[in-house]
């Protein structure tokens, strides 16, 4: 394994004496130490964890400079300079790895060029090439793919060196935030923020619950930023039947879907009522009567948790603890969840219970809040940030709709997300609507939202598949103009459950307005990404939320790349293009670049669904089954492959297939994959284990398991790179139905989910066409 950092940056070396004094690893009068004073304190505070003499001896004793002598003699007699080889298979030991099956005492230096670590190219040190040295390795990912100072921290190392008075502080080293704050004085609270939304129809305002973790600080001056993670799911989900997907493909009335108003989205709405003036902390003396929720909290918060970050976590309207309904993607949701921020910057009141007698006010936090989460969560942060909401300062969404219309359609068709048939916006909100597991609370409103559910099954139209107005109203990017926050995005490019053109088309629209935004691309589907050891997720998070919460001056927007792409054959290896469409585009002609094609029509059979359940194949077996070209399917598609490629090539961007098509019937859709064909043991989509619990991030602080991306220990013949979906009565855009003549034909673009893939030399590239995609489109 290759670690990749990017987030480290080297200081001057002046600069490097500060930082290390104010974290305690060097003292305050370092000039007055001799160099082998100096050496043998730094390694002394590398064992915050063995107090005695005797124990960090024996540590001292455990660790090798060479063949022949360990550290604690080496140390006795170093004179006035470090040899290089000595310093760096130390390092290695304190980083985790092991000699002499992990590298050899002979070359640590080819150890640390291979694992990508970084190094003083001196054969020997002096006191500053020492200093570079000692900070050099303070940041270098150890073993477990958190840094050295990380994993010290997680030992004791502040515990032990900062003062009572000077812990429960912010600290930052090399640009990030120090694990300074101990897990075991967090405060835990919830609170009832007062929206203006009343979308239970009750005539009052629906209040919102909100779970509070924070550390605390060392006195109330201390001012905490904040985390938001705004999660649905929190407070619980129900058992939702899916919608049929076995059913005919409609032939649409023409005209614009869009001119058709929906009347779900029609909510009361209050004024706000400023929250009132020097308020007292009513928890002071009366603890939160409301346990709060430790379920589905963010890793990725939970890590912050330690260096002097707040969690706030909230359901929104429509969920266990709040008023309201689900409205799943409406404005209603999204003005629940920018209500919290609002609270935490001082702009909205809150109150101790739902009795709404006792106001609260954030006293605690700085005003400062970025939001965090994956799929659902990461969505609701991408709408609070196109409504320019005060306090907002970042994003770090996962695997996030930019339009729900993306989500759950796509070119005038019905396409769920991968795994998740007949899914649609009425199964989630109901899913969501956890109100309904505490009964005298959803008999309140059980009537009025069964007729709201009611009138978002119409509405958002499974007949047509037609961009609406319903969606229209959930597609955030209509509001990209008021976004007034960098953001970074997380996406998996074979995530088929929140498709890749989400993130796509959300770069490309804040591009167009001059948005910050930072794209990080892996190589799985809808996952987290936090503890993969080859790349510092968490420094390069760190790093940004030191700049735009804490203001803390380093580099930030420089340091960060644009765009963080994983390549799809090593996992270690991260690219850093300079944009993800691509500066060369290049066409290839079915009839001149692919082997078996030619310019004479041909044609396939849409009646797979018999098929399909005749062969008991899952979704995703199917899909697999069909790219592998099973002859149970053989009639069902076109498959086209390019000649064996001579060199490598870089697929990235959108693919576009242009088509000529025509249907018997006055309807149709077309269906296109882009895949690679050709014999290797790929990286598997899914990450593997590579140790458990291997890191703690924090002092007492919860453990983490690692995980990579491996090479298959099996050969797979293929492997999808994109596919895309179009009904033919959209073939010019998604909400205009135009009529399909029978046996006419129809020429159009089909645009294919982006992509950033290399195609290997010995490989094939290939295009299937197709109709019904048993996992997603309906099965006509």
């Amino acid at each position: 394994m290759k670690y990749n950092q990017f987030a480290y940056s080297l200081p001057t070396p002046q600069q490097q004496i500060l930082e290390l004094q104010r974290i305690k690893m060097y003292p305050v009068d370092v000039a007055q130490y001799s160099f082998d004073k100096l050496t043998r304190r730094i390694f002394r505070q590398f064992f915050p964890d063995y107090r005695s003499q005797a124990a960090l001896e024996t540590q001292l004793r455990n660790l090798l400079v060479d063949e022949q002598q360990n550290l604690f003699t080496y140390l006795a007699n170093i004179g006035d300079r470090f040899e290089q080889h000595a310093f760096y298979n130390v390092a290695l030991q304190l980083l985790g790895f092991y000699t002499p099956s992990e590298f050899s005492l002979d070359d640590p230096i080819a150890t640390m060029k291979q694992l990508g670590l970084p190094f003083v190219d001196k054969l020997y040190f002096n006191t500053e090439s020492l200093t570079s040295a000692v900070y050099q390795l303070l940041n270098t990912p150890s073993k477990n793919g958190l840094t050295f100072i990380d994993n010290l921290a997680a030992r004791g190392y502040y515990t032990v060196n900062l003062s009572a008075n000077e812990q429960q502080r912010p600290l930052f080293f090399n640009g990030k935030a120090q694990a300074t704050f101990s897990a075991d004085q967090l405060i835990r609270e919830v609170v009832y923020v007062e929206s203006d939304l009343d979308t239970d129809h009750d005539g009052q305002r629906d209040l919102l619950e909100a779970t509070i973790i924070r550390p605390k600080p060392a006195n109330d001056f201390i001012k905490l930023p904040a985390l938001y993670t705004a999660n649905p799911y929190f407070k619980g989900t129900t058992d939702t039947p899916m919608n049929e997907v076995d059913v005919k493909l409609a032939v649409k009335p023409t005209g614009d879907a869009r001119e058709n108003q929906d009347n779900f989205d029609d909510f009361p709405v209050f004024d706000t009522t400023n929250p009132s003036a020097a308020l007292t902390n009513p928890f002071a003396n009366h603890p939160s009567v409301a346990e709060p929720s430790l379920i589905g909290t963010v890793t990725l918060n939970d890590y912050f948790l330690h260096r002097g970050f707040a969690s706030v976590y909230a359901a929104g309207i429509g969920t266990r603890g709040s008023d309201g309904i689900r409205t799943c993607g409406s404005p209603e949701e999204t003005a629940s969840t920018i209500a919290i921020i609002e609270w935490l910057h001082g702009d909205r009141r809150a109150f101790t219970d739902r009795s709404r007698l006792d106001e609260i006010a954030a006293t605690w936090c700085s005003g400062h809040v970025a939001m965090t989460g994956k799929s659902y969560l990461g969505t609701l942060a991408i709408a609070a940030a196109t409504t320019g909401v005060a306090g907002l300062d970042t994003v770090i969404s996962e695997a996030a709709i930019s339009s729900w219309y993306d989500y759950y359609r796509e070119h005038g068709l019905v396409v769920a997300p991968q795994t998740f048939q007949g899914e649609d916006a009425d199964v989630l909100t109901n899913e969501c609507f956890s109100r309904q597991k505490d009964a005298g609370d959803y008999a309140k409103v059980k009537l009025f939202y069964q007729e709201k559910l009611a009138q978002m099954k119409h509405d958002q139209d499974r007949e047509t598949g037609s961009y609406n107005h319903f969606w229209d109203e959930r597609n955030y990017r209509n509001n990209i103009d008021l976004v007034k926050c960098p953001i970074v995005s997380v996406h998996g490019l074979n995530d088929w459950n929140v498709k890749p053109k989400n993130v796509y088309k959300l770069n490309e629209a804040l591009k167009a307005q001059g948005i910050s935004h930072k794209v990080i691309l892996h190589q799985g589907q809808h996952i987290y990404i936090n503890n993969f050891p080859s790349l510092d997720f968490y420094d390069l998070i760190n790093m940004w939320l030191a700049n735009k919460l804490c203001g803390l001056e380093n580099h930030a927007d420089a340091i960060f790349p644009d765009y963080l792409i994983q390549s799809n054959l090593d996992e270690s290896d991260w690219q850093t293009p300079t944009n993800w469409t691509g500066t060369i585009q290049k066409e290839l002609s079915f009839a001149q670049d692919f082997e078996n094609s030619s310019d004479h029509e041909t044609q396939f059979i849409d009646d797979g669904v018999k098929a399909f359940h005749e062969s008991g194949l899952s979704d995703l077996a199917w899909e697999e089954a069909f790219i592998n070209q099973d002859e149970r399917f053989a009639k069902n598609q076109l498959v086209f492959k390019t000649p064996t490629a001579s060199e490598e090539r870089l697929i990235t961007g959108r693919p576009v297939v242009q088509l000529t098509v025509k249907s018997s019937a006055n309807r149709g859709l077309i269906s296109a994959m882009l895949v690679d064909y050709g014999e290797a043991h790929r990286l598997t989509v899914r990450p593997q284990n590579l140790e458990l619990q291997a890191r703690q991030l924090g002092y007492h602080g919860p453990l983490e398991t690692t995980m990579a991306f491996k090479p298959d220990t099996k050969m797979t013949s293929a492997k999808l790179i994109a596919k895309g979906h179009l009904n033919l009565q959209n073939r010019n855009n998604s909400y205009e139905g135009q009529p399909v003549e029978p046996n006419q034909e129809y020429t159009f673009d089909l645009n294919l989910q982006p992509t950033y893939y290399h195609l290997p030399a010995g490989h094939q590239l290939g295009v299937i066409l197709y109709a019904t995609d048993m996992g997603m489109t309906i099965r006509d």
